[in-house]
């Protein structure tokens, strides 16, 4: 009788462990209201706008990416003309965007999304870019990404701006878009569990669910019955 009772107690705790490892690298409400900017990316970018002078092509990936303690967004461009990567997470009420720029220089930027739901990043140090911002039109299937140039306390001028359209998009096909089983964004990748098919919305994402696929099923079909 101990032993079972040993036994149910040490499943008891094992459970808990995994429950509360589970909690711990959910992605925060807070990432999840920028989620939007995740997937893959191509498109062209300008010195000026309207003019294609010095233009060029760029392309980006915005991933997921979970940790034992918390989870990021992160952001890579390695061929991009004014960032290469950031890692985003939300600290102490604010995004922090820490990463490199195109020199390799370190950086770090703050900051919050506007009333149009951009994210607007503005960086203390005299390292490039001093601000960037992202936003997304067409329904989430365009990206515009705005590179800009601190010139005093209260103004900025441009260094360039990418519009970029998300790989994969059909515009006007009325497409019904799917859920990402992990963080409930836009599902595009497949993944499976016990011979059922679920999506998830980004590379980060797929391994997590690899990983954890019995728990997220598991919370997901919780919640699909409330």
């Amino acid at each position: 009788m101990k032993h079972i009772s040993l036994s149910l107690t040490l499943l008891t705790a094992c459970f808990l462990s995994t429950a509360i490892a589970f909690d711990k690298v959910k992605p925060q409400l807070e990432l999840q209201e920028i989620q939007e900017l995740i997937g893959q990316w191509k498109g062209v970018g300008q010195l000026k706008r309207g003019s294609t002078t010095g233009g060029w092509i760029e392309e980006s990936l915005w991933e997921w990416k979970f940790g034992k303690q918390e989870s990021v967004l992160v952001y890579k461009s390695p061929k991009g003309k004014f960032v290469k990567e950031l890692k985003v997470s939300f600290e102490n009420e604010t995004y922090i965007a820490r990463g490199l720029n195109a020199d390799g220089e370190k950086i770090e930027l703050q900051g919050s999304r506007d009333d149009s739901g951009k994210l607007v990043l503005v960086n203390a140090e005299p390292t490039l870019p001093s601000r960037i911002s992202f936003r997304t039109v067409a329904a989430g299937k365009r990206m515009v990404v705005s590179f800009e140039r601190k010139i005093s306390d209260a103004l900025y001028t441009r260094l360039g701006e990418v519009g970029a359209t998300r790989k994969g998009s059909m515009f006007g096909k009325g497409v019904k878009e799917v859920v990402c089983i992990v963080s409930g964004g836009k599902g595009t990748m497949p993944v499976s569990f016990d011979g059922k098919t679920y999506y998830v919305c980004c590379t980060g994402c797929r391994d997590y669910f690899n990983e954890n696929a019995a728990e997220i099923v598991a919370e997901y079909n919780s919640q699909q019955k409330k």
